[in-house]
């Protein structure tokens, strides 16, 4: 069989996990990578024994054993540079959030609809182990008719000062975390249609910066389901993601990160970064084991690669990146409002980033 031969773009944490992600399947090879930091770009090949550093983007596209690129690049980078790509004929897997506008996310469907080429939008919860098989019990109704889906995901706090930057990251936990969460319930409830969105949005925390670092959302679907999400990057002492899915004759509680799928670890000094996966700061954590299978990035890869050589639609595409990032944008609009908004949704527009949104209302308060 012939393998997919993999570009990757950028060298950060999430780089990373697609690289091994990638590495744990026997048909798939990671031929190149590139970097605007070519000492970074070089550094990372190297520790990745990946055999091609190239040190511009159109070099990497330019080349034809690349059948595909990941995008774990800043959130503004997505639209161009997915943009780019579809041009030179590539399959992309975009990390979340798919664009920071409706235009770019309509830009790129249509661009990879016309060149025949698949975009993966890397939405992992979905291929979570634990989730999967909570989804299983809900479809198989043993919980009677669901209406009820609820996820939360908290942590202290982003790992790259970019996520702080608006015009970087389009916005602070909604456009990071609550993406996640938004994914994860329209999915397990089937993906039907969104009603409404209510959503409160605050910076509680981190107020040397200016984004929000705390969202709350009630999502109202089509045939009676709802969803709450609560996403935040106030948390302090590890993280939580746990979820919930509540029907008329049962319910389902999984919690990612305990309760058999992590260790419970008390440390007075910590040990950073020499734990590999598992940087493990002062006091209690609960600690991963087998991260990359627990979290779902093989299992999620595995099946855009089977897309990009069978064809077909992965678990989570553009279409599904293009719904999240409009009920992110409706969810600025009703916390800058202080109202629910109902769909169909119309763009205010006016904005350069969606949690501009927000932060306009929130000067002027």
């Amino acid at each position: 069989m012939k393998k997919v031969r993999i570009g990757l773009i950028g060298s950060g944490f999430i780089t990373d996990v697609h690289y091994r992600s990638f590495a744990a399947w026997p048909d798939v090879e990671v031929v190149a990578q590139h970097d605007v930091d070519t000492a970074r770009g070089q550094a990372f090949c190297k520790s990745h024994n990946i055999p091609n550093f190239e040190p511009a983007l159109d070099g990497l596209l330019a080349r034809k054993d690349v059948d595909a690129v990941t995008l774990g690049v800043p959130n503004a980078l997505h639209a161009p540079f997915a943009l780019k790509a579809i041009a030179a004929g590539k399959h992309v897997i975009c990390e979340k959030p798919l664009a920071l506008t409706l235009a770019d996310a309509d830009a790129m469907i249509d661009a990879a609809k016309k060149a025949g080429v698949i975009i993966g939008y890397a939405e992992e919860l979905c291929y979570v182990p634990k989730y999967v098989r909570a989804k299983e019990i809900a479809d198989s109704g043993a919980l009677g008719d669901v209406f009820l889906a609820k996820q939360s995901e908290k942590h202290g706090g982003p790992y790259s000062p970019w996520f702080f930057q608006a015009d970087m990251a389009g916005g602070g936990i909604l456009m990071d975390m609550g993406c996640h969460a938004i994914e994860y319930c329209r999915w397990t409830l089937g993906k039907p249609a969104v009603k409404s969105v209510y959503c409160d949005v605050d910076l509680l925390t981190h107020h040397e910066q200016t984004l929000d670092d705390h969202i709350m959302m009630i999502i109202e679907f089509e045939g009676h389901k709802k969803a709450l999400v609560e996403s935040s990057w106030t948390l302090q002492g590890g993280m939580e993601s746990k979820a919930e899915i509540h029907g008329t004759k049962g319910v389902v509680h999984a919690n990612l990160l305990q309760d058999g799928m992590g260790l419970r670890v008390y440390s007075a000094d910590g040990l950073g970064e020499a734990w590999d996966d598992n940087h493990l700061p002062k006091g209690w954590n609960f600690v991963d084991w087998e991260w990359l299978w627990l979290n779902g990035y093989p299992q999620e890869m595995a099946d855009f690669v089977r897309c990009i050589r069978e064809g077909g639609t992965p678990v989570e595409s553009a279409e599904d990146g293009r719904v999240v990032l409009e009920m992110m944008i409706a969810g600025y609009v009703s916390a800058a409002e202080g109202r629910r908004v109902d769909f169909p949704f119309k763009d205010p527009g006016g904005y350069k980033t969606p949690v501009d949104i927000w932060l306009n209302a929130r000067n002027k308060a």
